[in-house]
């Protein structure tokens, strides 16, 4: 029975009718990383959600970068969940999931940000995944994006064609949903830690690893909801991401694929300079952000360039 939420509109849709599936003897643990940071506005639900799983063989380890919110007295209401709480100064997101995968002790390895959601009994179905096909290192599920209602934005089914290296590589357009995504120790242990100069595509670059060392195994089942609202990094600092992502996909070899991403940023940039233009003269706002998106669109330019440079070096 899940403990009495903080917060009324914590509670989560599915709870009043949820039967949790019990996790038979002999299944391999898994161990999720919960890496937070003022998270107070959804981490409640996110937590309700692991609550909505048979834990036993389950290890969470929740690392906070000593957050000035309410997330600590979420944290400390939820505490006997966890089997480890760090709660410091860290150097991002990056870094807590690397100290939360240190102090990981199962053979199945699971990062749940603290503004997704993880379904009902996931945790019982990905580890029988990994049981009854040994040799398996890594499994994807399908998901939904949302918003934070939960109303659904797109629907991601995936399959053994689109969990492949060469189409994972135009990451952009063929993107994995991080919460959907189950690892190996050995699979982190070859293509982990994520880096932590990487603060939006640290996913991109940790499963384009894996899948250029791995093959994907694809779990049909809908296993987590990735919300997709006004404060999260990918919608907040949309231009950063991408050109992030960019330069991922040129260390992976997809030069191509890096510069179609770019593209789309140049595209976003053209849009939003259309919007701002006054029909009338320009005011001393206007010019600013005019200034910054030229800006922008140079810096795009330049890393095209910088991409083209090494591609040419490559094929030499």
């Amino acid at each position: 029975m899940l403990p009495d939420p903080i917060r009324a509109e914590s509670a989560l849709p599915w709870e009043a009718d949820l039967t949790v599936q019990s996790a038979e003897p002999g299944l391999p643990g898994v161990s999720v990383v919960i890496p937070i940071y003022n998270s107070a506005a959804f981490l409640e639900k996110t937590l309700r959600s692991l609550l909505c799983q048979d834990l036993s063989g389950v290890e969470l380890i929740l690392v906070d970068g000593a957050s000035t919110d309410a997330t600590p007295q979420i944290v400390d209401h939820y505490r006997d969940m966890f089997a480890t709480v760090v709660m410091e100064p860290d150097k991002g997101q990056s870094d807590a999931i690397n100290k939360g995968f240190e102090r990981a002790g199962q053979p199945i390895l699971y990062w749940l940000n603290g503004d997704d959601i993880i379904l009902p009994n996931t945790l019982v179905a990905v580890r029988r995944m990994f049981r009854d096909h040994p040799g398996t290192e890594v499994v994807v599920g399908d998901a939904y994006m949302t918003e934070l209602d939960f109303t659904p934005i797109n629907h991601f089914r995936f399959g053994p064609e689109k969990l492949t290296f060469d189409h994972l590589l135009d990451y952009a357009r063929h993107h994995l949903i991080q919460p959907s995504v189950f690892f190996s120790r050995t699979a982190w242990q070859a293509a982990g830690p994520v880096r932590l100069d990487h603060h939006y595509a640290m996913d991109a670059d940790l499963f384009l690893g894996m899948a250029a060392r791995f093959p994907f195994r694809h779990l049909p089942l809908d296993i987590a909801y990735s919300v997709y609202h006004p404060g999260c990094k990918t919608r907040e600092k949309r231009a950063e991401s991408i050109t992030e992502l960019a330069l991922v996909q040129a260390r992976h070899g997809g030069f191509d694929q890096a510069r179609k991403t770019l593209d789309i940023l140049v595209g976003l940039f053209n849009r939003a300079e259309e919007a701002a233009t006054p029909q009338a003269g320009p005011t001393p706002n206007e010019t600013v952000l005019h200034g910054q998106l030229q800006a922008l669109r140079a810096s795009v330019e330049k890393n095209k360039a910088m991409l083209l440079d090494l591609d040419q070096k490559a094929v030499g």
